[in-house]
């Protein structure tokens, strides 16, 4: 799995755990895709601070699935989602109209999942 998107997928499910200026350097490097310096000129801190910020959380981010398991299980979950839509699919091309019904069910149950 690319580095990044496992990175910001611990930051999507643990970043309520982190403090304000963590989750502001995160976001401000993985999502708004900063350069370390915007980030040190936009925090009022060096470079190097917001390097080792970096790193420091992104090794406790990992501490936390290390103990918790949420980004492994909620990509095990939707794996099993992506097959799951594959075989429907697979019957409802075959004729199968009954599991259009389970299929949207099956959207549904995904779209908690992103609450």
């Amino acid at each position: 799995m690319d580095r990044i998107y496992y990175i910001t997928l611990l930051i999507d499910i643990y970043g309520d755990l982190l403090t304000k200026k963590q989750r502001a350097v995160m976001s401000d490097h993985y999502f708004s895709d900063c350069s370390l310096n915007e980030i040190a000129e936009i925090q009022g801190i060096t470079r190097q601070s917001v390097q080792d910020m970096l790193k420091r959380t992104e090794k406790l981010l990992e501490k936390y699935e290390q103990k918790l398991m949420l980004v492994d299980k909620y990509l095990k979950r939707k794996a099993s989602i992506e097959k799951a839509y594959a075989l429907i699919d697979k019957e409802i091309e075959k004729g199968n109209t009954q599991l259009v019904k389970v299929k949207e069910i099956l959207s549904e149950i995904e779209d908690w999942e992103k609450i």
